[in-house]
């Protein structure tokens, strides 16, 4: 197994990475305000180059590549804290395009928005019933919900929706019931893992937001000065982004061997997926706190950027189930033996 990038990889990388440089700096979110993001504008922009179909086959209006080259792409929207939008985008295009929904080609163009719906509790997606967490749905068309079974699409109408209040004001979220509503679409487990496949993204959305964590207080250790010296300089300071910088890299290599181990069919895929998922969840939530200790009390203030990571790193480890949710689920697997 080849671990690094092939040629194909590093130009999508450069492309994704130059189109946010320019286009989503993580200093948007101050600039939009308190409420809401501004990130669907970039879902059009985003279709047009191609980066909504990465992981589909071309027969279906996609790349035809794999699970590699959209966690390359996923790790670059978590370093820049792009909506969670995206992976709602990618999943439901994914479901739509299985069952050949016309809606699929406006998905991959970004011209059509979804939302995710996260379980909160029992929830049956075959027979249109459950409780949701609704996220970054206000305005989406359409609406992905997945479990261990496979993933279902269903029209935002269908769900009975409650206002609720976000701890990250840049995310829209409600609480979304569904009574016996019939999905638009279901992709089950036995003919594509895409649980597996959300687990990969979502590690890879982690892995990207620990090394934006890791970056930003790298960047204020090098100029903020306490004595007459940065403070970079200092044990305390120094020893914290260390381990910032050890925690990314252990997150990011287990995702990139899940991501081959996906793509390659193997058998303990879904094991790397969930490791992946908690390794990089954890490092997100750790290098969030740290971040915010490294920039001392403005760290705690809206006017800088640190706290965006923290939250957002808390949104990632909900997605699919928690940090205590997949341990279990990794000890139920036969290669944790």
């Amino acid at each position: 197994m080849d671990l690094l990038p092939n040629d194909e990889q590093t130009a999508i990388v450069d492309a994704v990475k130059e189109f946010l440089v320019g286009e989503a700096p993580v200093d948007r979110l101050r600039a939009h305000g308190e409420v809401g993001n501004p990130d669907a504008a970039l879902w059009p922009r985003l279709g047009e180059l191609g980066f909504l179909g990465l992981g589909i086959a071309e027969a279906q209006g996609g790349a035809g590549l794999s699970s590699a080259e959209e966690v390359l792409a996923f790790r670059e929207y978590g370093r820049h804290l792009i909506s969670p939008a995206i992976l709602a985008l990618t999943l439901a295009a994914r479901v739509a395009s299985a069952a050949g929904l016309l809606a699929a080609p406006e998905l991959l163009a970004g011209t059509m928005r979804a939302g995710l719906a996260n379980q909160r509790g029992p929830a049956d997606l075959r027979a249109g019933t459950g409780v949701f967490h609704l996220i970054e749905a206000k305005g989406a068309e359409l609406i992905v919900a997945w479990d261990e079974d496979g993933a279902a699409l269903f029209r935002r109408d269908d769900f009975t929706i409650e206002p609720v209040r976000s701890t990250d004001a840049l995310v829209s979220l409600e609480r979304g019931t569904l009574s016996g509503a019939q999905p638009l679409a279901y992709l089950s487990a036995a003919d594509d893992a895409i649980h597996d496949r959300a687990r990969l993204l979502i590690a890879a959305l982690a892995a990207g937001t620990a090394e934006g964590a890791r970056d930003m207080a790298v960047d204020y250790a090098k100029v903020r000065e306490q004595f007459g010296k940065p403070i970079g300089s200092f044990q305390a300071v120094k020893h914290r982004c260390a381990e910032m910088a050890i925690r990314t890299e252990a997150a990011w290599s287990l995702t990139a061997f899940a991501s081959l181990a996906f793509a390659l069919g193997r058998e303990d895929s879904a094991f790397m997926a969930t490791s992946a998922k908690i390794v990089a969840t954890d490092a997100a939530l750790k290098n969030g706190a740290s971040n915010i200790q490294v920039h001392g009390a403005i760290g705690f203030t809206s006017e800088a950027d640190a706290h965006h990571y923290l939250k957002r790193a808390h949104l990632l480890d909900q997605l699919g189930g928690d940090l205590r949710r997949q341990r279990e689920r990794l000890l139920d697997m036969p290669s944790a033996l």
